[in-house]
Formats: structure tokens, sequence, C-alpha cells
């Protein structure tokens, strides 16, 4: 089907907010949109509520300048910077005739969209990126705020429901379309040597790949660490911690204490996260809960087998062959055994790998994520859904 043409002459300014572009999954996605968005119909412009990012985290940023896209930086480091960075963003949506804001990650989504009622922009669409069940108070707000936003953009359906159930969004607001990933990227990416890191390098590694916080799990992952740690004949298994969070200290606390102690390897964050997934063995995702996790996305891409929580998005994510790789939250005494059935079983990790990429190919492509968006977009320029007054 042909997709409807705009009612503005020529491209229509589109800026894409987010609270800031330090690597993480939506930043990603959003330097996927910005950097491949048809330019022929969209001007595509970046905001961030904070600073740029530290040199060693730039690598976003080196992307969009390498673009031609200079983002705004709105240098705001507390809610008292509030008043002040509303003022900036309203002013740069009408500097630059803004048709249509598109925002990312909670704090952005609520700046810009009152910054967007005030000036006057076509069409607002937030993006809901993952199943807040912590900070609840984000969701009272999100209802509070939701006159003003003509669509919410959900990653998984399993969002759409949250918000839907949780937050009062009503339906007809909401439109889900899941992240993208770069196959080519993934290939292109040269995988990492364990012997840098001083693991053998025919190592089996289990990989995991996120921030060390609560809702991501680590903790109870270490703590039945030492069942699928134990060296077998042929398997040498090794866990990699890559990430950084305020739990770091408490989870190599717990690390310290445990047998396989000498197989659990805390690296930081690392700008390359893909080089480590292109190496490993299986990554595992421990979350209680997400959204839809990006970094399982980017194991499929890599062709990798998953051992991960039932958390948001990842039935839609692994398809049929989640029944393998999926462990209720119910059932989490049976995720050591899950991961070592898959170490033990190459036919069957290989063969999981080869299925999740196949998957990711088929239905999370980078320019089908696009495509969504675009189409979005040009529906909300043609009868957006106008706020309350």
């Amino acid at each position: 089907m042909k997709e409807p043409s705009s009612p503005h002459r020529g491209p229509v300014p589109v800026t894409l907010c987010i609270t800031e572009l330090a690597p993480g999954g939506a930043e990603k996605n959003l330097v996927y949109l910005a950097t491949r968005v048809d330019r022929q119909r969209f001007i595509p412009r970046v905001v961030s509520l904070k600073s740029a990012p530290e040199a060693n985290r730039s690598q976003l940023l080196t992307k969009l300048l390498a673009a031609g896209i200079r983002p705004e930086f709105l240098a705001a480091k507390s809610w008292w910077h509030l008043p002040r960075t509303l003022r900036r963003l309203q002013c740069y949506f009408r500097r630059t005739q803004t048709a249509v804001v598109q925002s990312f990650l909670f704090h952005a989504n609520l700046v810009a969209r009152v910054a967007a009622r005030w000036a006057g922009v076509q069409a607002v669409a937030a993006g809901i990126r993952v199943a807040e069940k912590a900070r609840r108070w984000h969701l009272r707000l999100e209802r509070l705020t939701s006159p003003w936003v003509d669509r919410f953009v959900c990653v998984s359906q399993a969002v759409a429901k949250f918000i839907q159930e949780k937050a009062g969004i009503p339906p007809e607001k909401i439109v889900v379309i899941p992240n993208g990933i770069d196959i080519a990227e993934c290939d292109q990416t040269v995988p990492v040597s364990w012997e840098t890191y001083g693991i053998p390098a025919d190592a089996h590694v289990i990989l995991y790949i996120g921030r060390l916080d609560t809702q991501k799990g680590v903790d109870r992952l270490l703590k039945v660490a030492d069942e699928f740690l134990e060296p077998e004949p042929g398997i040498d298994p090794h866990l990699i911690i890559l990430g950084n969070g305020p739990l770091r200290e408490d989870l190599e606390a717990i690390a310290r204490n445990l047998s396989g102690a000498g197989r659990i390897h805390f690296l930081g964050w690392h700008p390359e996260p893909l080089s480590f997934l292109r190496s490993a063995c299986l990554l595992v995702l421990p979350s209680r809960w997400e959204g839809m996790p990006n970094v399982v996305l980017e194991a499929m891409g890599c062709g990798k087998a998953v051992v991960a929580t039932r958390v948001e998005g990842i039935d839609e994510l692994l398809g049929e062959e989640g029944e393998v790789q999926i462990v209720p939250q119910e059932e989490w005494e049976n995720f050591p055994s899950r991961v070592k059935l898959l170490l033990r079983d190459k036919a069957l990790r290989l063969r999981l790998g080869a299925a999740n990429r196949a998957r990711a190919v088929r239905f999370f492509s980078v320019d089908r994520m696009i495509s969504a968006y675009q189409k979005l977009w040009e529906e909300l320029l043609h009868c957006p859904g106008k706020p309350d007054s």
C-alpha cells in the first residue's frame, strides 16, 4: 500500500527528543531513525535534555555528526533546570518550525510534550520503552499529561497492554513499533579475543550485557551462578558481566563469596558490546521487567542463543523458539539448568542461534522500524488526535 504524501510542501521538520545520547538501546534506535529517515520526506533534528556525552561515550554523537545532524544539547542536570529546559525546548521547536515531535524515555517524553504544546507543534508521539514497575509515579504523570500526546509508541505488545491497564492510556492512542537491528553491523563487528581479558580462548562464555540495577536481576543470577559455572568434560564455563550501575559493588561482593568466583568477570561498560556477543556462547537476561530488551535483539542478530526470564517483549522477540530459551519468572529455579542445557548441547545452541537470527532479519530490521515511524508521522500530520484543551 502506498504511504500517504505529506500535506507540507517539502520535507517535514521532525525533532527527535531524548534524555541523553550516551550509548543505550533507545539512543541507538533514535540514531538509526535520525540518520536513515527519508530526507526527501523529513528533516530530522535531534535534541538531548542533558549535555553532550563524554568523549569515551560519544559513538552515537559521532554517527549523527557524520550524517550532517548536529544535536542540540540543553544541559539539564536536575529538576531544578526544568523551567529553563522547557523554555529552551519551546523556542527550539518554534525556531526549527518542528511539525512532529518524537520523544524517547520518560524525562524527555514529559518535557517534550509540554514544550511542544506551548510551541504549537502539530503532532506529538511519545516512545514508551519499558513496563515501569518500580516508579509508579511515572505512570501517574503519563496519565496526567496524556491529553498532550497524539500517539504513544510502544516497543512491544506487552508494553502497550501495560500502559493501557496501568496508566489508563486509551488503546486508540497506542501504536506498537518494535526496535530494529542492523544485521550488517552485527556481521561487520570484529569478535573479541577472550585471552585479552585473561579468559581461555576456548572458554564457554555466558554473557550478560546491561545496567547493574535491581530491574536487571544480576543479583539473582549471581546467587545461582555456581550451579552453571562448575566445569565439565569439554565445557569451561565463564560468566562475563558487561556493564556498570549502582549495584556493581554489591554484586562484586556476592561474586567474591561464590565457589566459582574466579570464573566471573566484571568488565564494566564497553563501547562495542557486539564484539562480545560475536564471541560468546550465549546471552543471559535475568531481568525482573523490561519493554523489549534491545540486547536480546542484538544477540539474535549475532546468531546467538539466549536464556531469558519471561519479561515484556521477550516472547515477541523469540517467537516459537522461545519455549527453550525463556524461563517464567515463577520458575526462576530452572534458570541455571537451562543455561547448562545450552552449554552442553552445542547443536541445540547453534540451531537456536540460527533461528534467532532468521527471525531478527525477517521481523526486526531497521528498515522495517523506520518505515513504521515514517508512516506514523505522516498519518499524524494528516489527522492527528488533537490534545484536549
